[in-house]
């Protein structure tokens, strides 16, 4: 009987899924206090990034040590996200309660595009944070100026992102059906096609 080549690109994929379960699951434990999150999306985007440039080591090892080096660097900025986002969220409650008549269509327009700012910056900032260079305010303005210059990628990434929130516009059922999806490997499947994203159509972001 012939015998089984595990270098062959089935067992490779299979390899690789299996690393994506692992990151998501120690993402989802690391995200649990959720000011935390920051952190781990930086800690995740960095195995990505590892991997696609071959480097990678033991999965769990570096995602615990990129996570523990990445708090105090990352959660000021993630809080402040955090925050900001929920700000926004409240402006659209708010908007849809007061009705867009007269001076709130303005207000609803200056939303939308603050809304659409930070969604931009969200989808480079974990990216940015992986890197471990930038740190405060400067992530957030590399964040922003990578989300600009390399735009048609941004939207990409915004929309991978957004799915489950897409799945909430569409019907209730779609989320019920995704969130066992995303606790097993869904959140960790963003990253890695966003860094498949991010290498195809801008090199390494440091580079930019």
């Amino acid at each position: 009987m012939k015998k089984l080549n595990i270098d062959n690109p089935f067992f490779e994929a299979m390899g690789r899924f299996g690393d994506i379960i692992i990151v998501n699951l120690l993402f989802i434990l690391c995200s649990l206090p959720v000011v935390t999150m920051g952190a781990a999306l930086a800690a995740m985007y960095r195995i990505f990034q590892e991997m696609e440039e071959g480097t990678e080591g033991s999965v769990p090892k570096n995602f615990l040590k990129f996570f523990s080096d990445g708090l105090k660097r990352c959660t000021p900025v993630w809080i402040f996200m955090l925050l900001s986002g929920a700000l926004l969220v409240f402006d659209v409650l708010f908007l849809g309660y007061a009705g867009m008549r007269g001076v709130w269509k303005a207000v609803g327009a200056g939303t939308g595009c603050l809304i659409l700012l930070w969604e931009m910056v969200s989808a480079w900032l974990p990216i940015v944070l992986a890197e471990g260079e930038k740190r405060g305010m400067d992530s957030l303005k590399e964040a922003a100026l990578l989300a600009v210059l390399h735009l048609p990628a941004t939207l990409v990434m915004a929309v991978l992102n957004n799915i489950l929130l897409i799945c909430l516009i569409l019907d209730v059922y779609y989320v019920m059906a995704a969130a066992p999806l995303y606790v097993v490997f869904g959140f960790g499947l963003t990253a890695f096609l966003n860094t498949k994203i991010v290498r195809k159509r801008t090199g390494k972001a440091s580079d930019d």
